[in-house]
């Protein structure tokens, strides 16, 4: 069934690499600023090798024989041969992009406000440029730290108090769940762990099993109860804010972007609860960076979308192999969505989102390696 999938989407791709209105950037002027929209959407549209979940049938016996690790199982591989997936592509097209490989990135180039490669999606016959560059990698990497064991144990004990408060269960049964979830999935982790050298790497691969464990025992209980998701991920939210960013405030949220006059042109929540969010989320996040979660944040609201759009990238993401599967299993997501949810929810605003994991530094399908979690809150509105 798999690869007749990836050949169906394999034809999918090549159809719109051959059109001409479906797969370029808008073609503005070359005087004209890189500006966050236009970057956003070459970043997740075109400039890198996306990963949105895949609906497979890669792993056949999930319940009975647990799960290959994303790097080495089969659903793996199928991620790997997958379709780029554009999202929030432009709204006219003009051009066919052919130059879809490395030799796009200018290594001389970096966005300004971003600190991001940019991506050079070369020139028509009378010389002028085919779209906006896109973003890719940071041009000064920043390190990412190593993982504390204290700080890891924290999130996963975060959602588990946040289980037991929602499903109303026992602590034992809970535990006695995400054992049996261990005992299943173990030979799986314990394979691809045994294949890294450095006692840090080990470290990391270990936490993508406890985290992929205990938040598939969570899914099947909440499953059980009849409680939904979002409760769940308020109530995480709720406790990862107690712990992480208890105080924090609108003056925490610092955007990457010059403010613009027209930034917030049309909406209708209190932008003052927006940016109070943000100031909590950037808190609790830059708390990830320092316990060896991820190793840089950057929050924006691209002004020229009026204030309807929030992106969130996380680079270095260390679960981002266990949230792949859970996403691809529909098991579940992250610390980062759940902060999300209640933040959000707690300043009355709704939304729709969605969650991509990307490779910022190539464009090969080959060598995909993701290792960004980027998420896109759209249609912000007064809930």
């Amino acid at each position: 069934m798999m690869p007749s999938i990836i050949f169906l989407h394999l034809i999918v791709f090549a159809l719109l690499l051959l059109c001409s209105e479906s797969f370029s950037l808008l073609d503005p002027p070359s005087t004209k600023r890189l500006d966050r929209r236009e970057a956003l959407k070459a970043a997740i549209g075109f400039a890198t090798v996306l990963l949105p979940p895949l609906s497979s049938n890669a792993i056949s016996s999930d319940e009975q024989q647990g799960i290959g690790v994303v790097t080495d199982s089969s659903l793996g591989k199928a991620f790997r041969r997958s379709i780029v997936r554009g999202a929030q592509v432009a709204d006219k097209l003009d051009e066919k992009w052919e130059r879809l490989s490395d030799s796009m990135r200018d290594k001389s180039k970096c966005d300004s406000n971003t600190g991001r490669r940019l991506y050079d999606n070369g020139v028509r016959k009378d010389g002028t440029p085919i779209g906006n560059p896109g973003l890719g990698a940071l041009c000064q990497p920043v390190e990412l730290l190593p993982l504390d064991d204290a700080f890891a144990k924290k999130i996963l004990d975060t959602a588990i108090k946040s289980t037991l408060l929602v499903a109303n269960i026992n602590e034992d049964y809970l535990l006695n769940a995400i054992q049996d979830t261990k005992d299943l999935v173990r030979p799986s982790f314990e394979r691809s762990i045994s294949m890294v050298g450095s006692d840090e790497e080990k470290k990391k691969k270990t936490f993508n099993f406890e985290l992929y464990s205990i938040m598939r025992s969570i899914s099947k209980i909440l499953e059980e109860r009849k409680v939904d998701v979002r409760s769940f991920q308020l109530a995480w939210g709720r406790e990862l804010v107690s712990n992480f960013a208890p105080s924090a405030t609108r003056k925490d949220f610092i955007s990457p972007f010059p403010e613009m006059a027209d930034e917030f042109e049309d909406y209708d929540y209190d932008k003052n609860k927006l940016l109070d969010a943000l100031g909590a989320l950037s808190v609790a996040l830059n708390n990830f960076k320092s316990g060896g979660l991820l190793s840089y944040v950057e929050l924006s609201i691209p002004y020229d979308d009026y204030g309807s759009v929030v992106t969130i990238a996380c680079d270095d993401y260390v679960p981002i192999s266990a949230e792949i599967l859970l996403s691809e299993q529909k098991r579940g997501q992250g610390p980062i969505q759940a902060l999300v949810v209640y933040l959000f929810d707690k300043a009355t605003i709704t939304f729709n989102s969605d969650t991509f994991y990307i490779d910022p530094s190539t464009t090969r399908q080959t060598d995909y390696n993701p290792s960004q979690l980027l998420l896109n809150l759209n249609s912000l509105s007064k809930r």
